[in-house]
């Protein structure tokens, strides 16, 4: 401007470049000001927002006014009887017959051997007019894990961080198989099946569901979908009301490619390429209440609230001497079943580690792992209460979080006696 030499054309440069810069400048801030209001408008989760929780309960003390607690399967809640036509087609064609399923109240150590042994039980069916001695056989429920590996890919593809859900219950559930018996007559009633456990019987139970705090809902987008500034997705919206305002909500149509997730004054919003309306799964994550009792203890993947569980969820930072070590499992809410008492880096496997043992996410197949022959880091355990047959689940369960932050190293559990 300076090297205009006559004040006039000096006079009017200044004058419409300052004007073209000043709207400019106010123009962007402006835009800066309305990006700002946006994602502090965000509602961001609290700490455990996503906690996944578990618990049993037997059929008959379930409540259906639970506003916290939901079956796993909504089938659960009906008894399933087993027809005698269904009995007598299964050993007919000498296939095996899935009666029904059983909750395990053992250790794991208990669980693993008698799935191990792959032995037949004995047992009868009784009918209107006589019984019938029959074979049957037991195995791990999958339908209930798999639902957990199902959640993993739903937490992925709602971008939030995966943290291993406490499977501990969900591992103890095993199906009851029908595997031969005397030859039934064409027409009768059955009116009881029973299996003989032997030595197991004392921790059988029966007629038993799985609960979390996940409920399943489904909505439809509120409002013609918005399309989006990079012109290529769609802003969905569901309206606040039709949502809990207390509730995370993670997306279950893992068939869409979802771009972004967010709440902003209550509503969902969900960014997506579908240019039209959609019918939306949910999973209605929610938050634990008091005033609800179970009759198992209720088991969490949550952060202890404390300063210690915050630092922990809010930088995941690496783990370098034994006292960082210490601070990760104590974040979790089981000191009450087992307390850490040191770390060893070794070549071998402590004993009978298989049977106490189980990676909580053995379902994931895409981690990164450093070769296949690696050193054995074994993590040293007190049992609180000897005799809770939990210790070594909750033990699995801190190994399994450890492992993930050591993956050049195979991460195991062992229980000392104190």
């Amino acid at each position: 401007m300076l090297e205009i030499s006559r004040l006039e054309d000096r006079a009017l440069y200044r004058e419409v470049v300052g004007d073209v810069l000043l709207k400019l400048y106010q123009y962007n801030q402006e835009s800066y000001g309305r990006l700002e209001d946006r994602i502090l408008s965000e509602d961001k989760p609290e700490q455990g927002g996503y906690a996944i929780y578990l618990a049993m309960t037997d059929r008959e003390h379930y409540d259906a006014t639970d506003e916290f607690m939901y079956p796993m399967a909504e089938e659960d809640v009906r008894k399933t009887e087993v027809s005698y036509q269904e009995v007598r087609e299964a050993l007919a064609e000498k296939r095996k017959l899935r009666l029904y399923t059983v909750f395990l109240e053992a250790s794991a150590s208990h669980v693993y051997r008698m799935l191990q042994e792959d032995r037949e039980f004995h047992g009868m069916i009784r009918t209107r007019n006589r019984e019938y001695r029959g074979t049957f056989l037991v195995q791990r429920n999958e339908k209930y894990l798999d639902m957990v590996k199902e959640l993993y890919y739903i937490f992925a593809a709602n971008h939030q961080p995966w943290v291993t859900v406490c499977e501990a219950y969900l591992a103890k559930l095993l199906d009851v198989y029908l595997c031969s018996a005397e030859s039934l007559p064409e027409k009768d009633d059955i009116e009881e099946i029973r299996v003989d456990f032997e030595e197991y019987s004392e921790w059988v139970r029966t007629e038993m569901i799985p609960l979390w705090n996940l409920r399943k809902i489904h909505e439809k987008t509120s409002t013609y979908p918005e399309p989006s500034i990079d012109k290529t997705n769609y802003e969905h919206q569901i309206f606040s009301h039709r949502l809990n305002a207390d509730c995370e909500y993670l997306v279950m149509n893992t068939d869409v490619e979802i771009t972004n997730i967010r709440r902003v004054k209550g509503d969902l919003l969900i960014t997506c390429p579908v240019d039209r309306p959609c019918d939306w799964s949910l999973y209605q994550v929610n938050q634990r209440k008091d005033g609800f009792r179970y009759p198992y203890p209720v088991l969490s993947n949550g952060y202890k609230e404390s300063f210690s569980g915050s630092i922990t969820e809010m930088y995941r930072r690496s783990i370098k001497t034994k006292a960082e070590m210490a601070r990760l499992i104590e974040s979790f809410p089981y000191d009450g079943y087992v307390r850490f008492r040191g770390m060893e880096i070794g070549e071998a496997l402590p004993k009978d580690w298989e049977g106490s043992n189980y990676n909580m996410d053995g379902f994931i197949q895409d981690e990164i792992r450093i070769g296949h022959s690696r050193q054995v880091l074994t993590l040293f355990f007190a049992p609180v209460d000897r005799e809770n047959y939990l210790n070594e689940d909750i033990m699995s369960f801190l190994v399994t979080q450890v492992q993930k932050l050591f993956p050049e190293y195979l991460c195991v559990g062992s229980m000392k006696r104190e």
